[in-house]
């Protein structure tokens, strides 16, 4: 074989490499596209205003406090317009995106899908519709990420947006349904999925604002450090969270059968078994 044949066939299977890596590039592309367009045409608007935050329990009923628990005191807050994502983003979504990242499957879809210790029923929860579970700053990175690609103020939802919308648009709705009541999951009752068995996102009926699953089939990671005491010295206008902690704070979370609006809870931020999430868009709107 000449030299001349040599570079030739050199030259053909650099072309033929330059060709792959372009297709690649271009099908990561339409991937990243078509991610960012599903999520962006998912995200449902509310409109800002004021509300009364917290643990209404002695405004309404038998004027009652609705939770034990001491870190809910009520307060008013004053929230600006805001898109929050319809559903939680689901494995489908945040495996594509670690693919544009380059990234393998995060340890708990790994685990679970590999492991024998797992049943069934966990493995089929990680099909391409049910929700995904990630560390805090995966959570962040993809909202984060859909913000970049679209060119918007992209974010995971601070707890005051959370509750704000689970209460559609700060009603006092303990429940965050379709009508305020509490159902407990069964074969026979499909209003509401309160157990820990998980389903595809929109498998029951919305809140008044058209989300889905702001009470239970999954939790929320949301923006903030959680802190005790915070409600007591938060600022009314748009509160952030602490600037600092050790664990943020989770909204959502199935408790005893029922999950109430105003209920917090909190997880280490790097535990990827950690939770599930939405993102929202914050003011200015596109």
């Amino acid at each position: 074989m000449t030299g001349q044949t040599l570079s030739r066939l050199t030259l053909t299977a650099l072309a033929l490499v330059a060709i792959t890596g372009c297709r690649d590039e271009q099908k990561i592309k339409a991937d990243q596209d078509a991610l960012v367009r599903t999520s962006l045409e998912n995200l449902i608007t509310v409109k800002g205003g004021e509300f009364q935050m917290g643990d209404f329990g002695r405004l309404v009923d038998e004027h009652l406090p609705f939770n034990p628990d001491q870190d809910t005191p009520l307060h008013s807050v004053t929230l600006s317009d805001f898109r929050i994502g319809k559903y939680r983003v689901t494995w489908g979504e945040f495996n594509r995106w670690l693919v544009i990242q380059g990234r393998d499957k995060n340890t708990i879809y790994q685990t679970i899908s590999q492991g024998k210790y797992f049943s069934k029923q966990d493995k089929e929860a990680l099909g391409e519709t049910y929700p995904a579970t990630a560390s805090w700053q995966d959570a962040r990175n993809y909202c984060q990420w859909l913000g970049k690609n679209s060119h918007r103020n992209m974010d995971l939802p601070t707890e005051a947006q959370w509750e704000y919308a689970a209460r559609s648009r700060g009603q006092l709705f303990i429940f965050a349904n379709g009508d305020n009541k509490n159902y407990v999951w069964n074969d026979k009752n499909r209003n509401y999925a309160s157990s820990s068995k998980k389903k595809p996102v929109g498998s029951f009926p919305a809140n008044p604002l058209g989300l889905y699953d702001m009470m239970g089939n999954g939790a929320d990671w949301v923006k903030d450090w959680y802190a005790a005491d915070y409600y007591l010295h938060a600022p009314e206008k748009d509160p952030q969270g602490p600037e600092s902690g050790e664990k943020k704070s989770v909204r959502g979370r199935t408790g005893s059968g029922h999950t109430l609006s105003i209920e917090r809870s909190s997880l280490k931020p790097d535990s990827e078994w950690g939770s599930e999430f939405r993102c929202v868009e914050n003011s200015p709107l596109e």
